[in-house]
């Protein structure tokens, strides 16, 4: 029966809960595109029900007030639970107008569905994250960066109890970007709270991320020149065409970007169809265009030339680019008057963390930022914010208690790094030979951030593919991965575990998965 008066609240250390509600929510359809149910393709059902519970509660001592939603399916529950990771500035799927597309996916495939919101009831980081003039609330941080992520498994399960009579058998963590870097942090710091964690293009190091994704726009604000975004998108094309075959295969993807040794200076002069200014005219591709895209290749880096952050992959977007319903940011996107003069556009990540948590400041100019400050921003970044955000390459805990990690990563991502997971990967590797009996990685040749892009291969059932390796210990070698361009013409291939690559057997047909094979 769905009532609270079946529901007791949950038992919370250090916290005292406010409210608990309960409804029937009955036959609904359910219509989920590719990318609104994460690690999932689409999701398409009718007649759906289920019992949707909501509880507050706040911690001894704060004025918070963190919410928590579960959706506990009425028919043919699985013993499963699945949490629901966020994206950007959000914990989980209760900000979404209406009710959770992700949640509904779990409902759909069996599961007890929970979610937080992790203290924030807005979307926008401006309403939140400074609780007065000039001060970070850091409580209200740490619950949105670790804490809310470890109760959410407490009282998902006390509920789940309480209301089927049994807790889960198993419950698995399921998210990508901001939900990848929460299953991260709930694998390193609360090894026991899922038994598997799907944590896909995770933005693992939000700190990092929040002043690199800054580095294209403060190296033209140091050169003093801007180039036209049309520049950047000629030169990614001239990118895809010269290395787009060195897989064997052409088909508008660059497989081994790595290996891509295309040189953006060999297209200086290249005339080029341009509307940046708001009118059709042709330009040519300048010195400026070709330094800036190389520089978001090769990321960030100190004079002494260590490693600070990781550039782009060629082959992501540089710019952003309206491609079909999706808007996809770029790191070097630039805004140009009638006369042809240039500015650069940071992006909404770079300028929500410098203002709110680097500058306490939500009126900082941040399109002003050089070189210079640049390098001050990250030092600020990584000693105020690391402790709450910077996950720790350790999963020894999680390992020993059973539990298995599963990621991937698009290699045209182009808002978190993909070498960012590569990183955080080999520093375990670097420690435990046996890594891969707990944690996979696979790249996705031509995916661009979580789903976005329409070329690349998206790997629609590696959330199956966790739950398999959990339950029936069998890992997976290889996962099947799909296109879904904007054409309509739809191809097949395989993801493999890093370090594996993906090959092209050049025998095939170079639309199915059996035309590849996985191979060091």
């Amino acid at each position: 029966m769905c009532s609270p008066s079946n529901i007791p609240y949950p038992e919370l250390p250090d916290a005292q809960f406010t409210s608990l509600s309960a409804s029937l929510v009955s036959n609904l359809t359910v219509k989920i595109p590719k990318g609104g149910y994460a690690n999932h393709g689409a999701v398409a059902a009718e007649g759906v029900s289920y019992c949707h519970v909501t509880t507050t509660y706040t911690h001894t001592g704060q004025n918070e007030t963190i919410t928590v939603d579960v959706y506990l399916p009425t028919d043919d529950w699985n013993g499963r639970m699945q949490g629901i990771g966020g994206g950007g500035w959000t914990a989980g799927g209760i900000n979404a107008p209406g009710p959770s597309m992700s949640m509904l996916g779990a409902v759909v495939d069996g599961y007890s569905a929970v979610t937080t919101n992790a203290g924030h009831a807005s979307l926008d980081p401006y309403e939140w994250v400074l609780k007065s003039p000039g001060v970070v609330d850091n409580h209200l941080l740490e619950d949105f960066g670790s804490s809310s992520l470890n109760e959410l498994s407490i009282i998902g399960k006390a509920i789940i109890e309480s209301h089927y009579g049994s807790p889960p058998r198993y419950s698995y963590w399921n998210g990508c970007s901001q939900g990848g870097r929460q299953g991260l942090k709930l694998a390193s710091k609360y090894p026991t709270a899922f038994d598997g964690i799907a944590a896909s293009a995770p933005a693992l190091d939000s700190v990092g991320l929040g002043i690199g994704s800054l580095w294209p726009q403060a190296f033209m604000n140091t050169l003093g020149q801007y180039s036209k975004n049309c520049e950047l998108i000629a030169i990614t094309e001239a990118a895809f065409e010269y290395c787009d075959g060195d897989d064997g295969l052409v088909d508008n993807i660059i497989s081994y970007p790595d290996s891509c040794n295309f040189d953006p200076y060999s297209v200086i002069g290249q005339a080029v169809s341009c509307n940046d200014t708001g009118s059709p005219e042709i330009v040519h591709i300048s010195e400026t265009a070709a330094k800036v895209a190389n520089a978001t290749w090769t990321g960030p880096r100190p004079v002494d030339d260590s490693l600070t952050w990781w550039g782009l992959k060629k082959g992501a977007r540089l710019v952003e680019e309206n491609v079909g319903f999706m808007i996809i940011p770029g790191l070097a996107t630039t805004v140009c008057s009638t006369n042809g003069t240039c500015v650069g556009k940071p992006t909404g990540i770079s300028e929500q963390w410098i203002r709110l948590l680097i500058k306490k400041d939500p009126s900082f100019e941040v399109s002003t930022v050089a070189i210079d400050d640049f390098w001050k921003l990250f030092k600020i970044s990584m000693e105020e914010y690391g402790p709450a955000f910077k996950i720790e390459p350790d999963l020894d805990a999680f390992r020993d208690a059973g539990g298995k990690v599963i990621s991937y990563h698009g290699l045209a991502d182009s808002i978190v790094p993909p070498d960012s997971t590569r990183h955080y990967f080999e520093s375990i590797a670097a420690k435990d030979k046996r890594v891969h009996d707990y944690y996979r990685v696979f790249e996705a040749p031509g995916l661009g951030h979580c789903f976005l892009d329409a070329g690349g291969y998206y790997p629609e059932g590696i959330f199956e593919e966790l739950v398999t390796w959990v339950e029936s210990g069998v890992a997976p070698d290889r996962i099947t991965a799909h296109t879904s361009p904007l054409n309509g013409t739809r191809r097949s291939s395989i993801l493999c575990p890093y370090p594996q690559k993906v090959h092209y057997n050049e025998l095939g047909s170079s639309a199915v998965a059996d035309d590849f094979y996985c191979e060091d």
